[in-house]
């Protein structure tokens, strides 16, 4: 969602920014996110089982081979290039869909704690964090609105796919990334705005 939006907001280099933090931040998330979600889904569950989920998560693998291409001494085979640019521009459709496939619609109508405290954590004190922590590192200007807007979005829908895989509650994620979704129609203008307000 946030290349979604920057593309449309931002111009080329903003987008390239990021799409540089989206790449630096995907591989660690995912593998601490297997790691949890493995560990506490199944506390019988070992290393050497934890080890083989990080290593075929198809996040990682996708990350991984994305760097890989990148720094590849040619350039892809045109046509191949092209199906990827439109296997990605459905990627948030295609979450979407899944997302509203596993959503039970009785968990949004009795919002309870487990399901407002992630809203509000990702949604308002997360990006309060990373624009915090931006300007104490000294980053003003457009870089600080870029950082806000990944900071911004709803969680990613891929994690909904993660919980069904390895025992975690799917259906808790499925109503919480749907409220963020819903929520953010709001939260990233309002985060956007008060970064364009401090890098006035």
């Amino acid at each position: 969602m946030a290349l979604a939006i920057a593309q449309k907001i931002f111009p080329p280099a903003g987008t390239a920014v990021v799409a540089l933090v989206m790449a630096i931040i995907i591989i660690p998330l995912n593998l601490a996110t297997v790691l949890l979600v493995t560990r506490f889904a199944d506390r019988s569950a070992n290393w050497r089982r934890i080890g083989r989920d990080m290593a075929i998560n198809p996040m990682i693998l996708g990350s991984l081979a994305g760097i890989l291409f990148r720094f590849l001494p040619f350039q892809l085979y045109g046509p191949f290039n092209q199906t990827l640019g439109l296997v990605g521009s459905a990627a948030l459709g295609m979450g979407l869909l899944a997302i509203g496939a596993g959503l039970h619609l009785g968990d949004l109508w009795r919002p309870r704690f487990a399901l407002l405290l992630p809203v509000a954590l990702k949604l308002m004190l997360f990006p309060a964090l990373l624009i915090g922590a931006a300007l104490a590192f000294g980053v003003s200007g457009s870089e600080l609105s870029y950082l806000a807007l990944c900071a911004a979005v709803p969680t990613a829908m891929n994690g909904y796919l993660l919980a069904r895989q390895l025992g975690g509650d799917a259906e808790l994620y499925a109503a919480v990334t749907t409220v963020q979704a819903v929520a953010s129609f709001l939260t990233i203008p309002a985060v956007l705005a008060v970064s364009a307000q401090i890098t006035g």
